[in-house]
């Protein structure tokens, strides 16, 4: 990235105030980024305002560039710079793979982004609003008249909307930005439904149900304080609810929301590690002034982790002790609610996971299929979610961000012709979907099978539920066809034994359709999270983390190892010799039960659905 613009280019900048800000705001984002210090290649996300998406696209585009005019010539350069809007039917395709080349992600929202993209990305910031002196430089390049200091502090602690409207303005003197305030607190505030009212997120009800009653208790002086269980992490991949469980919860506990994220404390001021500390310590001591508060931290991984040997090390560890400080020193405000949010809980410091700071840990699952409807429906305002099960049951594991984006567009298609929403409305929103072959149905069909008679054959469960879906998304990308659902007998303490029937179980798909059909696809592989990259992590961590290799030994903690981990070339044979000798096993299991295997399996593709049991593979 550009740390200096060219002549042509400033010329150009100042003819348009807000991009010249949304310049501004965009390098304090990314200034610590190894992008901006070191121009590495890389992905970078930021989150802005949605009406501001055209500008930072701009800016983003002068700072990977520092060209002139247009800022950004995408045709004679390997860096890009992608947009992905909330409700957009637009969805570029981002390549993260291109060597020494620099891509700068912007989104609205983290629902807008796709898995890839999150998952690609060296970091994920918000871009939080203007300085003061930002203002007061893009007045004065602009040509506008100076104000002082104090009213750009009162303009830029309003939204970004009363920033656009009031940037440019001749004069500022005449604005009361008290009577601004008051305009805005009197509009009546966006509707967010109770956590009792909202489907699925059975984890984190249980756990605000009982907070709910403690906090009755503690309120009518029977329970003190320090009984209060009031600190939990929600964790979950990406589009599960994590953010809209906290405004849900602190409407259900009918207390007010304080809401945060790290990216906010990284870009506040000039974004120097003094600046970060005290815009935590703002944070903490805003929730801290309310009677009662639940304080929410969005990204919780994105703090920092004191073992990260980087040349961030000594901003991460002061950063990091800090926070420690300020989670153990609100432990003893009365009334303060702490939650948090990740998706990767292996990258957050483990000081901060210890009771006494963020001591429950909530997974919030992807809805189950029933979940799905219910969610749907919750957004149609009540459409009865028995009629859109036929719908739902065939989306590819959608989160519940996806669904209600879907129910977006829906009540679009009623409210344009003036009607009230019916299942016609429902199917045109639906993906468009493209039907299989019928050979690849039966290879779908024998993967799946394959992997419930290996399950039930090695003990891991009592009964295997599997389905098969007719048509797939049309879309690029591998997309799952089938899937096999039990309850697994797992232990407190896995086993050698137990490990290695995971992985057998694991590798039973592509053992199946070695047996019946003589090679393999690349169904159950390919992609974060099939079966090969599990089977493959805990091999892994058999290994690295677990002793069970050739010579018991600990290489690496398990939290941080997985099927892309590095291991040196001797552990990386143990790691082959323990799937081969498995996927060997699997296919043994099978070649003795192929008859069935294949009956099943036929069976499977004439119904759909089937329900496979013990007896089922022991009778004769």
């Amino acid at each position: 990235m550009r740390h200096r613009i060219t002549a042509a280019a400033f010329r150009e900048i100042r003819k348009r105030p807000g991009v010249l800000l949304a310049t501004c705001a965009l390098r304090r984002a990314v200034r610590h980024t190894p992008q901006f210090r070191e121009n590495a290649p890389g992905l970078v996300v930021v989150i802005v305002e949605k009406e501001w998406i055209p500008r930072f696209e701009r800016a983003a585009e002068l700072l990977i560039s520092g060209q002139h005019k247009a800022f950004f010539r995408a045709d004679t350069t390997r860096h890009q710079v992608v947009i992905f809007e909330t409700g957009s039917r637009r969805q570029p395709d981002v390549d993260v793979l291109r060597a020494n080349a620099q891509t700068i992600v912007i989104a609205d929202s983290h629902s807008a982004l796709p898995r890839k993209v999150e998952l690609a990305a060296d970091a994920v910031l918000t871009v939080n609003k203007p300085t003061a002196r930002h203002i007061l430089a893009v007045r004065e390049l602009t040509g506008r008249p100076r104000i002082a200091l104090e009213i750009a502090q009162r303009l830029v602690d309003e939204d970004w909307a009363t920033i656009d409207a009031l940037l440019c303005r001749q004069s500022l003197d005449g604005v009361n930005f008290d009577d601004l305030g008051q305009t805005q607190d009197s509009t009546p505030p966006v509707r967010v439904s109770k956590l009792s009212q909202l489907p699925g997120l059975a984890a984190v009800r249980t756990w605000a149900s009982d907070l709910a009653v403690d906090l009755a208790a503690w309120k009518e002086g029977a329970l003190a304080w320090s009984n209060v269980d009031r600190a939990a992490l929600l964790i979950g991949p990406p589009g599960t609810g994590k953010t809209m469980c906290a405004a849900s919860l602190a409407a259900e506990l009918e207390m007010p929301l304080v809401a945060t994220s790290a990216g906010q404390w990284q870009s506040s001021g000039s974004g120097h590690l003094g600046d970060m500390l005290r815009a935590m310590r703002r944070s903490f001591e805003e929730a801290r002034s309310k009677p009662s508060a639940v304080f929410f931290i969005d990204e919780l991984d994105s703090i920092g982790n004191r073992a990260n040997r980087s040349n961030s090390m000594f901003y991460e560890t002061q950063v990091m002790n800090t926070f420690l400080e300020l989670c153990s020193v609100s432990a003893g405000w009365p009334g303060f609610i702490l939650l948090g949010a990740t998706n990767r809980v292996g990258d957050i410091d483990p000081a901060v996971l210890r009771a006494g700071r963020f001591e429950h840990h909530i997974v919030i699952d992807p809805p189950t299929p029933a979940e799905r409807a219910a969610i749907l429906s919750h957004h149609l305002q009540g459409f009865p979610a028995d009629r859109l099960r036929r719908f739902t049951d065939d989306l590819d594991n959608p989160t519940p961000a996806d669904l209600e984006l879907m129910s977006r567009a829906i009540k679009r298609l009623a409210r344009k012709e003036r009607r009230e929403i019916n299942l016609v409305d429902v199917e045109r929103c639906m993906p468009t979907r493209v039907p299989l072959s019928a050979e690849m149905l039966q290879r779908v069909a024998t993967h799946e099978i394959g992997h419930a008679i290996v399950a039930l054959n090695s003990g891991w469960a009592d009964r295997v539920d599997v389905r098969l879906s007719a048509t797939l998304v049309e879309k690029d990308g591998v997309q799952p066809a089938g899937h096999a659902e039990y309850a697994s007998k797992d232990s407190i303490a896995p086993t050698e034994v137990s490990l290695r029937a995971q992985i057998r179980i694991k590798l039973a798909g592509l053992a199946a359709e070695e047996v019946a059909l003589g090679g393999r696809s690349i169904g159950g592989a390919a992609f974060t999270g099939s079966d090969l990259d599990v089977a493959t992590g805990i091999a892994k961590r058999m290994v690295a983390s677990f002793g069970m290799g050739d010579v018991p030994r600990f290489h690496a903690s398990a939290a941080t190892v997985g099927a892309d981990f590095p291991l040196p070339p001797t552990l990386s044979r143990e790691v082959d010799r323990i799937l081969q000798t498995e996927f060997e096993n699997a296919k043994v299991i099978l070649k003795q039960d192929q008859a069935r295997l294949t009956r099943l399996s036929v069976a499977l593709v004439a119904k759909g659905r089937l329900s496979v049991g013990s007896a089922d593979i022991d009778s004769a």
